[in-house]
Protein backbone atom coordinates (compact mmCIF):
# COMPACT_ATOMS: atom_id res chain seq x y z
CA UNK A 1 0.00 0.00 0.00
CA UNK A 2 2.58 2.71 1.08
CA UNK A 3 4.71 2.17 -2.45
CA UNK A 4 1.22 2.44 -4.45
CA UNK A 5 0.72 5.60 -2.58
CA UNK A 6 3.70 6.79 -3.52
CA UNK A 7 3.55 5.98 -7.12
CA UNK A 8 -0.09 7.87 -7.14
CA UNK A 9 1.73 10.94 -5.26
CA UNK A 10 4.78 10.74 -7.99
CA UNK A 11 2.30 10.81 -11.08
CA UNK A 12 -0.08 13.82 -9.49
CA UNK A 13 3.12 15.58 -8.69
CA UNK A 14 4.35 15.27 -12.79
CA UNK A 15 0.81 16.05 -13.64
CA UNK A 16 0.85 18.97 -11.84
CA UNK A 17 4.04 19.98 -13.76
CA UNK A 18 2.84 18.76 -17.24
CA UNK A 19 0.55 21.51 -16.80
CA UNK A 20 3.50 24.29 -16.78
CA UNK A 21 4.71 22.45 -19.96
CA UNK A 22 1.84 22.50 -21.71
CA UNK A 23 1.34 26.22 -22.27
CA UNK A 24 4.29 28.20 -21.09
CA UNK A 25 2.26 31.36 -18.94
CA UNK A 26 1.22 28.12 -16.92
CA UNK A 27 4.53 28.17 -15.16
CA UNK A 28 3.37 31.09 -13.49
CA UNK A 29 0.53 30.01 -11.90
CA UNK A 30 -0.23 28.09 -8.97
CA UNK A 31 -1.07 24.20 -9.45
CA UNK A 32 2.25 24.26 -11.28
CA UNK A 33 4.54 26.33 -9.10
CA UNK A 34 2.52 23.60 -6.31
CA UNK A 35 3.91 20.66 -8.03
CA UNK A 36 7.55 22.77 -8.02
CA UNK A 37 7.58 23.01 -4.30
CA UNK A 38 6.35 19.16 -3.84
CA UNK A 39 8.80 17.75 -6.39
CA UNK A 40 11.70 19.64 -5.26
CA UNK A 41 10.95 20.08 -1.38
CA UNK A 42 9.10 16.71 -0.35
CA UNK A 43 9.24 14.10 -3.12
CA UNK A 44 12.96 13.16 -2.32
CA UNK A 45 12.18 12.76 1.19
CA UNK A 46 9.25 10.18 1.03
CA UNK A 47 11.18 6.90 -0.48
CA UNK A 48 13.07 6.12 2.75
CA UNK A 49 9.65 6.87 4.72
CA UNK A 50 7.91 4.23 2.60
CA UNK A 51 9.92 1.39 3.97
CA UNK A 52 10.42 2.64 7.71
CA UNK A 53 9.42 0.05 9.99
CA UNK A 54 9.82 2.35 12.77
CA UNK A 55 6.43 4.73 12.19
CA UNK A 56 3.39 3.80 13.35
CA UNK A 57 1.26 1.48 11.22
CA UNK A 58 -0.86 2.97 8.54
CA UNK A 59 1.12 6.18 9.30
CA UNK A 60 2.82 6.67 6.00
CA UNK A 61 -0.11 5.68 4.56
CA UNK A 62 -2.39 8.80 5.68
CA UNK A 63 -0.12 11.02 5.27
CA UNK A 64 0.23 10.26 1.47
CA UNK A 65 -2.79 9.88 1.00
CA UNK A 66 -4.04 13.12 2.49
CA UNK A 67 -0.90 15.06 0.58
CA UNK A 68 -2.83 13.68 -2.47
CA UNK A 69 -5.91 14.82 -1.95
CA UNK A 70 -4.60 17.91 -1.00
CA UNK A 71 -2.56 18.72 -4.58
CA UNK A 72 -5.86 17.71 -6.28
CA UNK A 73 -7.75 20.27 -4.28
CA UNK A 74 -5.08 22.81 -4.72
CA UNK A 75 -6.09 21.46 -9.20
CA UNK A 76 -9.75 21.61 -8.63
CA UNK A 77 -9.80 25.57 -6.83
CA UNK A 78 -7.99 26.25 -9.88
CA UNK A 79 -9.84 24.90 -12.92
CA UNK A 80 -13.44 27.26 -12.12
CA UNK A 81 -13.93 30.12 -14.26
CA UNK A 82 -13.38 33.06 -12.25
CA UNK A 83 -13.72 36.76 -12.80
CA UNK A 84 -11.19 39.85 -11.60
CA UNK A 85 -11.39 41.04 -8.34
CA UNK A 86 -13.54 44.67 -8.18
CA UNK A 87 -11.31 45.41 -5.28
CA UNK A 88 -7.97 45.51 -7.15
CA UNK A 89 -9.69 47.79 -9.87
CA UNK A 90 -8.00 51.21 -8.96
CA UNK A 91 -5.70 53.56 -11.22
CA UNK A 92 -2.38 54.81 -10.42
CA UNK A 93 0.31 57.27 -10.88
CA UNK A 94 3.28 56.40 -11.84
CA UNK A 95 4.92 59.64 -10.29
CA UNK A 96 3.38 59.08 -7.34
CA UNK A 97 4.27 54.86 -7.64
CA UNK A 98 7.58 55.93 -7.73
CA UNK A 99 7.64 58.14 -4.82
CA UNK A 100 5.74 55.63 -2.57
CA UNK A 101 8.06 53.01 -3.89
CA UNK A 102 10.88 54.95 -2.90
CA UNK A 103 9.91 55.86 0.35
CA UNK A 104 9.23 52.16 1.18
CA UNK A 105 12.45 51.30 0.16
CA UNK A 106 14.03 53.46 2.09
CA UNK A 107 11.93 52.21 5.15
CA UNK A 108 12.72 49.00 4.54
CA UNK A 109 16.64 49.44 3.86
CA UNK A 110 16.34 50.93 7.35
CA UNK A 111 15.28 48.03 9.35
CA UNK A 112 17.99 45.35 6.71
CA UNK A 113 20.70 47.48 7.29
CA UNK A 114 19.63 47.27 11.47
CA UNK A 115 18.83 43.37 10.93
CA UNK A 116 22.60 43.22 9.42
CA UNK A 117 23.99 44.66 12.46
CA UNK A 118 23.07 41.96 14.81
CA UNK A 119 24.93 38.19 15.06
CA UNK A 120 24.62 36.06 12.73
CA UNK A 121 24.60 33.32 14.67
CA UNK A 122 20.87 34.24 16.17
CA UNK A 123 19.76 35.11 12.30
CA UNK A 124 21.01 31.93 10.55
CA UNK A 125 19.23 28.41 11.09
CA UNK A 126 17.32 29.54 14.59
CA UNK A 127 14.21 30.51 15.51
CA UNK A 128 14.43 34.84 15.53
CA UNK A 129 12.91 36.36 18.88
CA UNK A 130 12.79 39.86 19.99
CA UNK A 131 14.15 42.62 17.88
CA UNK A 132 15.31 40.66 14.97
CA UNK A 133 11.70 39.48 14.48
CA UNK A 134 10.78 43.74 14.22
CA UNK A 135 13.67 44.15 12.01
CA UNK A 136 12.48 41.15 9.62
CA UNK A 137 8.87 42.47 9.77
CA UNK A 138 9.54 45.93 8.59
CA UNK A 139 11.76 45.29 6.39
CA UNK A 140 9.36 43.32 4.08
CA UNK A 141 8.47 47.26 2.73
CA UNK A 142 11.52 47.06 0.97
CA UNK A 143 10.05 43.93 -0.80
CA UNK A 144 7.12 46.26 -1.65
CA UNK A 145 9.27 49.30 -3.14
CA UNK A 146 11.26 46.96 -4.72
CA UNK A 147 7.87 45.38 -7.02
CA UNK A 148 6.24 48.54 -7.46
CA UNK A 149 9.72 49.94 -8.85
CA UNK A 150 10.23 46.60 -10.94
CA UNK A 151 6.28 47.07 -12.42
CA UNK A 152 6.99 50.62 -13.19
CA UNK A 153 10.10 49.71 -15.07
CA UNK A 154 8.68 46.65 -16.63
CA UNK A 155 5.77 49.08 -18.24
CA UNK A 156 8.18 52.19 -18.73
CA UNK A 157 11.56 52.02 -18.38
CA UNK A 158 12.74 54.93 -16.41
CA UNK A 159 16.04 56.22 -14.33
CA UNK A 160 13.97 56.86 -10.97
CA UNK A 161 12.54 53.62 -11.16
CA UNK A 162 16.13 51.87 -11.93
CA UNK A 163 17.68 53.85 -9.42
CA UNK A 164 15.04 51.97 -6.65
CA UNK A 165 15.60 48.89 -8.11
CA UNK A 166 19.44 49.38 -7.74
CA UNK A 167 19.11 50.13 -4.03
CA UNK A 168 16.81 47.51 -3.37
CA UNK A 169 19.02 44.60 -4.66
CA UNK A 170 22.29 45.91 -2.46
CA UNK A 171 19.76 44.57 0.81
CA UNK A 172 18.06 41.89 -1.08
CA UNK A 173 21.04 40.16 -2.37
CA UNK A 174 23.05 40.59 0.85
CA UNK A 175 20.39 38.85 3.13
CA UNK A 176 19.83 35.87 0.17
CA UNK A 177 23.88 35.46 0.45
CA UNK A 178 23.97 35.74 4.10
CA UNK A 179 21.91 34.22 5.48
CA UNK A 180 21.14 31.60 2.74
CA UNK A 181 17.17 32.61 2.78
CA UNK A 182 15.77 30.41 -0.47
CA UNK A 183 12.45 31.71 0.00
CA UNK A 184 13.81 35.88 -0.86
CA UNK A 185 15.67 34.12 -3.80
CA UNK A 186 12.97 32.73 -5.14
CA UNK A 187 10.73 35.95 -4.69
CA UNK A 188 13.48 38.13 -6.21
CA UNK A 189 13.36 36.48 -9.27
CA UNK A 190 9.29 35.93 -9.76
CA UNK A 191 8.70 40.03 -9.21
CA UNK A 192 11.26 40.45 -12.42
CA UNK A 193 9.58 37.51 -14.01
CA UNK A 194 5.96 38.33 -13.41
CA UNK A 195 6.50 41.92 -13.69
CA UNK A 196 8.06 41.29 -17.87
CA UNK A 197 5.35 38.92 -18.25
CA UNK A 198 2.34 41.21 -17.18
CA UNK A 199 3.51 43.93 -19.32
CA UNK A 200 6.02 42.55 -22.00
CA UNK A 201 4.79 38.93 -22.41
CA UNK A 202 7.97 37.53 -21.85
CA UNK A 203 7.89 34.06 -20.89
CA UNK A 204 10.22 31.63 -19.51
CA UNK A 205 11.80 28.76 -22.08
CA UNK A 206 10.34 25.38 -20.48
CA UNK A 207 14.07 23.92 -20.94
CA UNK A 208 15.16 26.64 -18.88
CA UNK A 209 12.79 26.22 -16.31
CA UNK A 210 13.28 22.35 -15.81
CA UNK A 211 17.19 23.28 -15.56
CA UNK A 212 16.47 25.43 -12.71
CA UNK A 213 13.81 22.55 -11.10
CA UNK A 214 16.36 19.92 -10.99
CA UNK A 215 19.89 22.55 -9.86
CA UNK A 216 17.09 23.48 -7.51
CA UNK A 217 15.75 20.16 -6.01
CA UNK A 218 19.45 18.77 -5.69
CA UNK A 219 20.88 21.71 -3.79
CA UNK A 220 17.91 22.40 -1.51
CA UNK A 221 19.21 20.00 0.98
CA UNK A 222 22.41 21.48 1.06
CA UNK A 223 21.27 24.52 2.17
CA UNK A 224 21.91 23.69 6.18
CA UNK A 225 25.30 23.34 5.23
CA UNK A 226 25.44 26.94 3.29
CA UNK A 227 23.85 28.52 6.52
CA UNK A 228 26.07 26.29 8.80
CA UNK A 229 29.06 28.14 6.73
CA UNK A 230 27.52 31.96 7.07
CA UNK A 231 26.51 31.34 10.64
CA UNK A 232 30.19 30.74 11.71
CA UNK A 233 31.82 33.55 9.26
CA UNK A 234 29.35 35.89 9.03
CA UNK A 235 29.55 35.51 5.44
CA UNK A 236 30.13 33.00 2.75
CA UNK A 237 33.31 31.98 2.76
CA UNK A 238 33.51 30.43 -1.30
CA UNK A 239 36.31 27.67 -0.69
CA UNK A 240 34.00 26.14 2.06
CA UNK A 241 30.34 26.17 0.13
CA UNK A 242 32.73 24.85 -3.43
CA UNK A 243 33.28 21.89 -0.99
CA UNK A 244 29.88 21.56 0.23
CA UNK A 245 28.83 17.86 -0.49
CA UNK A 246 25.47 18.83 -2.38
CA UNK A 247 25.31 15.16 -4.35
CA UNK A 248 25.86 13.37 -1.07
CA UNK A 249 23.32 15.16 0.76
CA UNK A 250 20.21 14.71 -1.82
CA UNK A 251 21.43 10.94 -1.79
CA UNK A 252 21.50 10.55 1.84
CA UNK A 253 17.86 12.29 1.86
CA UNK A 254 16.58 9.71 -0.86
CA UNK A 255 18.07 7.16 1.64
CA UNK A 256 17.17 8.37 5.13
CA UNK A 257 14.09 10.47 4.65
CA UNK A 258 13.54 13.84 5.31
CA UNK A 259 12.88 15.07 8.51
CA UNK A 260 9.66 17.74 7.19
CA UNK A 261 7.86 14.84 5.84
CA UNK A 262 8.25 12.92 9.00
CA UNK A 263 7.15 15.41 11.37
CA UNK A 264 4.21 15.33 8.77
CA UNK A 265 3.58 11.64 8.80
CA UNK A 266 3.71 11.56 12.98
CA UNK A 267 1.25 14.48 13.55
CA UNK A 268 -1.20 13.22 11.03
CA UNK A 269 -1.09 9.64 12.64
CA UNK A 270 -1.65 10.83 16.12
CA UNK A 271 -4.39 13.54 15.00
CA UNK A 272 -6.37 10.27 13.48
CA UNK A 273 -5.68 8.46 16.44
CA UNK A 274 -7.27 11.31 19.12
CA UNK A 275 -9.90 13.08 16.73
CA UNK A 276 -8.31 16.18 18.62
CA UNK A 277 -8.61 18.92 16.50
CA UNK A 278 -7.94 22.35 16.24
CA UNK A 279 -10.97 23.64 13.74
CA UNK A 280 -8.81 26.43 13.08
CA UNK A 281 -7.46 27.84 15.79
CA UNK A 282 -4.02 27.83 14.31
CA UNK A 283 -4.27 30.29 12.16
CA UNK A 284 -5.84 32.88 15.05
CA UNK A 285 -3.13 31.73 17.25
CA UNK A 286 -0.38 32.51 14.48
CA UNK A 287 -2.27 36.54 13.69
CA UNK A 288 -1.58 36.57 17.34
CA UNK A 289 2.06 35.91 17.57
CA UNK A 290 2.96 37.78 14.67
CA UNK A 291 0.65 40.82 15.32
CA UNK A 292 -0.28 41.66 18.80
CA UNK A 293 3.45 42.93 20.22
CA UNK A 294 4.79 41.40 23.58
CA UNK A 295 6.91 44.56 24.12
CA UNK A 296 3.83 46.61 23.80
CA UNK A 297 1.18 45.22 25.43
CA UNK A 298 2.93 42.19 27.77
CA UNK A 299 3.34 38.31 27.60
CA UNK A 300 0.39 37.84 29.43
CA UNK A 301 -1.97 39.79 27.61
CA UNK A 302 -0.69 37.85 24.59
CA UNK A 303 -1.03 34.55 25.90
CA UNK A 304 -4.40 35.67 26.89
CA UNK A 305 -5.34 36.07 23.57
CA UNK A 306 -4.52 32.71 22.30
CA UNK A 307 -6.90 29.91 21.83
CA UNK A 308 -5.75 26.29 23.93
CA UNK A 309 -4.68 24.13 21.12
CA UNK A 310 -4.26 20.31 21.19
CA UNK A 311 -1.68 18.40 22.47
CA UNK A 312 1.36 17.37 20.10
CA UNK A 313 2.48 13.37 21.01
CA UNK A 314 4.78 12.81 23.92
CA UNK A 315 7.35 11.61 21.39
CA UNK A 316 6.95 14.06 19.18
CA UNK A 317 9.95 16.08 19.27
CA UNK A 318 11.12 18.04 15.75
CA UNK A 319 14.50 19.11 14.70
CA UNK A 320 14.97 22.98 15.21
CA UNK A 321 14.68 24.50 11.77
CA UNK A 322 12.15 22.25 10.37
CA UNK A 323 8.84 22.30 9.38
CA UNK A 324 5.67 20.33 9.68
CA UNK A 325 4.37 20.75 5.67
CA UNK A 326 1.16 22.44 5.37
CA UNK A 327 -0.57 19.14 4.79
CA UNK A 328 0.18 18.84 9.15
CA UNK A 329 -1.99 21.62 10.15
CA UNK A 330 -4.54 21.49 7.55
CA UNK A 331 -5.43 17.36 8.82
CA UNK A 332 -4.97 19.13 12.77
CA UNK A 333 -7.71 21.45 11.94
CA UNK A 334 -10.36 19.19 10.48
CA UNK A 335 -9.38 15.67 9.45
CA UNK A 336 -9.64 15.21 5.63
CA UNK A 337 -11.69 18.11 5.19
CA UNK A 338 -8.75 20.28 5.91
CA UNK A 339 -7.56 19.58 2.36
CA UNK A 340 -10.32 22.44 1.47
CA UNK A 341 -7.86 24.63 2.99
CA UNK A 342 -5.85 23.69 -0.68
CA UNK A 343 -8.98 24.33 -2.53
CA UNK A 344 -9.54 27.96 -0.95
CA UNK A 345 -6.20 29.07 -1.17
CA UNK A 346 -5.86 27.95 -5.13
CA UNK A 347 -9.38 29.60 -5.82
CA UNK A 348 -7.84 32.45 -4.02
CA UNK A 349 -4.92 32.70 -5.95
CA UNK A 350 -6.75 31.82 -9.56
CA UNK A 351 -8.83 35.20 -8.80
CA UNK A 352 -5.67 37.30 -7.65
CA UNK A 353 -3.60 35.79 -11.04
CA UNK A 354 -6.78 36.55 -13.50
CA UNK A 355 -7.12 40.25 -11.90
CA UNK A 356 -2.89 40.61 -12.10
CA UNK A 357 -3.76 39.69 -15.85
CA UNK A 358 -6.41 42.04 -16.34
CA UNK A 359 -3.74 44.57 -15.83
CA UNK A 360 -4.85 45.94 -12.29
CA UNK A 361 -1.62 47.28 -10.90
CA UNK A 362 -2.63 46.30 -7.44
CA UNK A 363 -3.18 42.70 -8.48
CA UNK A 364 -0.21 42.17 -10.06
CA UNK A 365 2.01 43.26 -6.91
CA UNK A 366 0.03 41.63 -4.59
CA UNK A 367 0.16 38.18 -6.42
CA UNK A 368 4.14 38.91 -7.56
CA UNK A 369 4.40 38.92 -3.48
CA UNK A 370 1.60 36.35 -2.83
CA UNK A 371 3.47 33.12 -4.92
CA UNK A 372 6.16 32.48 -2.41
CA UNK A 373 3.80 32.25 0.73
CA UNK A 374 1.56 30.33 -0.87
CA UNK A 375 4.20 27.82 -1.93
CA UNK A 376 5.11 27.47 1.59
CA UNK A 377 1.51 26.00 2.06
CA UNK A 378 2.92 22.56 0.30
CA UNK A 379 6.26 22.82 2.51
CA UNK A 380 5.15 24.78 5.80
CA UNK A 381 2.06 25.70 6.95
CA UNK A 382 -0.76 26.96 5.29
CA UNK A 383 -1.10 30.61 7.27
CA UNK A 384 1.99 31.59 5.61
CA UNK A 385 0.09 33.39 2.82
CA UNK A 386 -2.31 34.69 5.14
CA UNK A 387 -0.02 36.60 7.53
CA UNK A 388 1.37 38.19 4.49
CA UNK A 389 -2.17 39.14 3.01
CA UNK A 390 -2.56 40.91 6.51
CA UNK A 391 0.74 42.62 6.27
CA UNK A 392 -0.01 44.18 2.99
CA UNK A 393 -3.50 45.14 4.52
CA UNK A 394 -1.78 47.27 7.23
CA UNK A 395 1.52 48.45 5.10
CA UNK A 396 0.63 48.54 0.98
CA UNK A 397 -2.72 49.16 0.67
CA UNK A 398 -2.38 52.35 2.59
CA UNK A 399 1.01 53.00 0.26
CA UNK A 400 -0.86 51.86 -2.65
CA UNK A 401 -3.74 54.47 -2.00
CA UNK A 402 -1.67 57.84 -2.03
CA UNK A 403 -0.90 56.47 -5.44
CA UNK A 404 -4.27 56.15 -6.48
CA UNK A 405 -5.54 58.71 -9.78
CA UNK A 406 -8.77 59.75 -11.12
CA UNK A 407 -9.60 57.44 -14.23
CA UNK A 408 -9.37 59.69 -17.70
CA UNK A 409 -12.21 57.90 -19.40
CA UNK A 410 -14.37 55.02 -18.01
CA UNK A 411 -13.01 52.21 -20.41
CA UNK A 412 -9.03 52.08 -19.50
CA UNK A 413 -7.00 51.04 -21.86
CA UNK A 414 -3.03 50.33 -21.82
CA UNK A 415 -1.96 51.18 -25.92
CA UNK A 416 -0.95 48.15 -26.08
CA UNK A 417 1.21 47.45 -22.62
CA UNK A 418 -1.00 44.91 -21.61
CA UNK A 419 0.58 41.25 -22.57
CA UNK A 420 -2.60 38.71 -22.20
CA UNK A 421 -4.22 38.30 -25.81
CA UNK A 422 -6.88 36.30 -24.21
CA UNK A 423 -8.57 38.61 -21.35
CA UNK A 424 -9.53 42.01 -21.17
CA UNK A 425 -6.67 44.40 -21.94
CA UNK A 426 -8.35 47.12 -19.41
CA UNK A 427 -4.89 48.05 -16.67
CA UNK A 428 -4.63 50.83 -15.16
CA UNK A 429 -3.69 54.51 -16.03
CA UNK A 430 -0.44 55.62 -15.01
CA UNK A 431 -0.34 59.20 -15.08
CA UNK A 432 3.20 60.83 -17.64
Amino acid sequence: MNWWLTYILVIVVFCLLGVGMVRRVNLYQFPFLTGVITFAFLLPQVPALADDRFLPENAFAKAIGFTILCLLMTWLGYISRVKPVSFFRHDFSEKRLLIVAFVLSLLGAYFYYQLSRLPTDSLVGVEMTGVSVMYVFFSRLLCYGLAIAVLCFARRMSFAALIIIALDLVFYLDRILVTGKRAEAVELCFIFVLAFWFYRGWMLPRVLTLAVLLLGTVGMFSMGDYRNITRANGAPVWDDVERIDVVGNITQVLRDGGPEMRNAVLLINNTDTTLDFDYGKFHWNRLIFSYVPAQLLGSRFKSALMLQMPVPPRDYNPLTGTTETGMADAFQSFWYFGALKFFLLSYLMHRIWVSANAGEASAQVVYMLSIVPAMHAVSHTTDWVLMVWVHMLIFLAPSLAFARTTPQTRARRDNGKSNIPFVSKETAYYEP
